[in-house]
This record gives structure tokens, sequence and C-alpha cells, in this order.
């Protein structure tokens, strides 16, 4: 991998600061009280590409295939989402290893943006000039990168974008693709197993622009099938003091406490606190943050943090799913081959899953692809699951999955449970969206 910049180094115990809607959409939060991702410049409308530029071959020889790939590598916490760029590095390389793809191999170019939306905008438009596409990318600063494909029409994006209005430009396609709401497959199934609980719940929710709007969009879906929150707070996602929220909790009869919209180290704190107060509500549920190695510890230990719900539209893909999903194998090994001491989190997935996107769409454009083959590959692509690493979204109509894996930590391990199957999905409901409803489902 080409290094345009290099990190700093990474800091673990940020693992979990990628959030999703339980099961399927993705966004994250900033890294301190009052960070936010600011607002970018305005995207506007991605004009038609003309026609050299879609028969464009910018980053393509013989024997080889340059992709670039933008991500938050040093900043306010150094190596942040690295993870997207080794993600996306590790699955070229098993690809790589096989021949590549039509003979030619695939090179990864990794950018930093340094916490930095100008920089993200100035990246996009350098990797244009020189890369075949973008691959992989993860920032609180796509917004700023949009503008940059906005004047680039005929360069492809394929990438777990945060921003609505860069997920919706022509030219991009997403693994999972995001849209405020939710899968109800998860909801109704809290709701048929804990009638009451569901009445009376609890959000802490962390105070930024892409937290709250995804937060907004959950909240809508679970009202729409009749929750009710009876306790909120915006909160910094670095806090750990969680007393003052849990006698609140506690006073206000709550039973239902969403751990969704923050990171999985303050979750870890506000379970330790729950249990320091005696305060023990009948669902504790989150839809990714606190999927990382050391919740647990974290937390307090399994006699704490056992019993907690995990419904995300991910696989076990740490390691728990190996058997019965081979691609978790192959997530773990080539990952620990390409980079032994780095431990895989939520954005090497995503960056992974965007490479394997990006290779099926290569391989269907042909040996003697162009940016137009590829993009009209990937608009032919309905159906993606990453060999089941993901719930089945639809990247080329932008739909996102309305299936869910249900877990719950069981003595101290992260254990796949009813409803979902020991392999494979929960998929009974369809995806919720404010202003949209129900959404096609994509098959199982």
């Amino acid at each position: 991998m080409n290094s345009h910049r290099r990190p700093r180094g990474f800091r673990r115990g940020v693992a979990a600061l990628a959030v999703a809607t339980l099961g399927a959409t993705a966004t994250v939060v900033p890294l301190a009280t009052g960070v936010a991702a600011a607002a970018g410049p305005i995207c506007g409308k991605q004009a038609k590409p003309t026609k050299a530029q879609l028969e464009s071959t910018t980053g393509v020889t013989k024997t080889s295939i340059n992709v670039g790939n933008a991500a938050i590598i040093s900043g306010p916490v150094p190596g942040l989402f690295q993870g997207a760029a080794y993600g996306a590095e590790a699955y070229f390389a098993m690809i790589n290893a096989k021949g590549g793809v039509n003979g030619r191999t695939i090179t990864l170019n990794s950018y930093d943006d340094a916490f930095s939306g100008t920089a993200n905008k100035q990246i996009v438009a350098e990797s244009a000039a020189k890369d075949f596409a973008m691959v992989g990318n993860f920032s609180l600063f796509d917004n700023y990168g949009c503008a940059s494909f906005a004047q680039n029409p005929g360069f492809p994006d394929v990438s777990q974008t945060l921003d609505p209005v860069t997920n919706a430009l022509p030219s991009t396609y997403s693994p999972t693709p995001v849209m405020p709401g939710g899968p109800l497959t998860a909801y109704q199934y809290f709701k048929a197993h804990y009638p009451d609980a569901v009445k009376h719940v609890a959000a802490l929710v962390a105070n930024s622009d892409t937290a709250i709007a995804q937060w907004k969009g959950q909240q809508a879906a679970m009202q729409h099938i009749g929750y009710k929150f009876g306790y909120y707070r915006l909160t910094s996602p670095v806090e750990t003091n969680y007393t003052a929220d849990v006698i609140a909790m506690k006073k206000k009869g709550i039973k239902m406490v969403l751990m969704s919209f923050g990171t999985g180290q303050s979750y870890a704190a506000l379970e330790k606190t729950m249990a320091q107060q005696g305060f023990h509500p009948q669902v504790r549920v989150s839809n990714g943050p606190i999927y990382f190695d050391d919740f647990v510890t974290q937390a307090g230990g399994p006699a704490i943090a056992n019993g907690t719900w995990l419904a995300q539209g991910y696989s076990l893909y740490l390691g728990q799913d190996a058997r019965s999903v081979p691609a978790v194998k192959d997530f773990t090994s080539w990952i620990k081959k390409t980079h032994p001491t780095f431990s895989p989190d939520l954005y090497t997935l995503f960056g992974w899953t965007s490479a394997q996107l990006f290779t099926q769409a290569l391989k269907a454009a042909g040996p003697n692809p162009t940016r137009g083959k590829l993009l009209a590959a990937l608009s032919k692509i309905t159906r993606f699951d990453a060999s089941g690493l993901s719930g089945p979204s639809n990247p080329a109509k932008k739909l996102p999955s309305n299936c869910v894996m249900f877990a719950q930590v069981v003595n101290g391990q992260f254990k796949r449970v009813n409803p979902t199957p020991t392999k494979g999905w929960s998929c009974t409901q369809p995806f919720w969206a404010p202003g949209k409803g129900n959404l096609p489902k994509v098959s199982p």
C-alpha cells in the first residue's frame, strides 16, 4: 500500500466510534465535546459524465490498477480510521494472491485527510487525476469530498459514505447504503418480547450532527410502531460519568436502554455505572458500538455485561462466526497477514466490503476496463452481502438491508442467539424510513 501521509499510530479503544441504526445504516460520531463534522461546501448536482470521462483508463496499466482511499489517519485520535485503508488493502492482497482481476493486480494508494474537510476535498481531486477509482473511503468529512466527486462525474467512488448527499451521487456506490430509519425486524422483535419495556426507553446520543440525524431516523422508526422514550440526553462521545443519568433513569422507570449512537467505551462505562447503582433494566441493546474486543472487560466483566443485546447488520466478523461464515475467516486471516499487530474494527470491515464490491464490478467490466464500464457494472449489482459478512443490500438502487443479526453477551462472549439462525439473517420486516415508509425488501 502506498501512503500519501504516514499515520502517527493507532489508539486502540476507539474501535466502536462508528455506529449504525439497528442492523443497517452507518454513521460516526466526533471525538470530543463540541467537535463535529462541519457542514462542507455545497456538493452540487453531478453533471452527466462526458464520453471522454467514461472512457478514461486513468490508473490502469497492462499489469495493475491503482485505486485511492481517503480516511482520517492522523488528527485528534491518531489512526482513527486507519482500518478503512487496511481492510481494503487486505481484500486486494487476497485477490492479488489469486492472480488479481483479469491479469491485473490492484494497488491501494492511502490518503490521510488528517481530520480536515479541505484536505478531504483536495484528496478526492488528486485521486481523480491519478487513480482509477476510490475504494473504501471513510471520514467525518466526506461531505467536503462530495464537491470534488460532483466535479468529476466519471470518477467512481465505492465506499461506505456517511453523507446522504454523497451517497446520492450517481458515481457513488456503497456496500451498505446510508438512510435514516431502521429495519423493523429488530424493533418488532423487542416489542413482541418486551412489550412493557418498549414503552419506557432511554437513549444517550453523541452530540454531533451525523449521530443526531441518524438517531432521529431511528427514533422515528421506533415510535412508528409504538416505542416511547422516557429519557434522552446528548452526551460527549468521550464521556464516562453516567451516575446522574442512571439515577434519573431509575426515577423515571426506564426499562430499556438503547446504546446505539455513541462509543462502545462510553457504553461500557454506562453498563458499569448501572450495575454500581443497582439499576437493572429489562433490555440493554446496541446496534454495533459495543461490538469490540474489550467491551466486556471495560463494562466490568461477564457478570455485568452478560445479557446485553447486539442487533446489527453485520456478522460477528471479529471471529465468532468463522465456522458458519467462511468470509469471517478470510477477513480476520488476511488482516493478520497484511497487518499482524492491528486489531480489526468496523472501519476495517467497511474497507473490506467496499473492496469486494469494487472487485465484483471490476471483473464484470471485462479485460479492458474503463471508468464508464466500471460504473455500468456497479449499476447492475442489485444484491450484495459481502459473502455473508453484511446483511444483503441493493447498492445499485441505494437501498439498505432490512436484515438483522441478533447476538447477546453470553458467558462473557458475543454469541448469535434466536431469532437469528447460526448462519444468515433475520429478515421478517422491511426497512422503514421517515417520509418514505417501508422500503422494498432485499432478498436474504
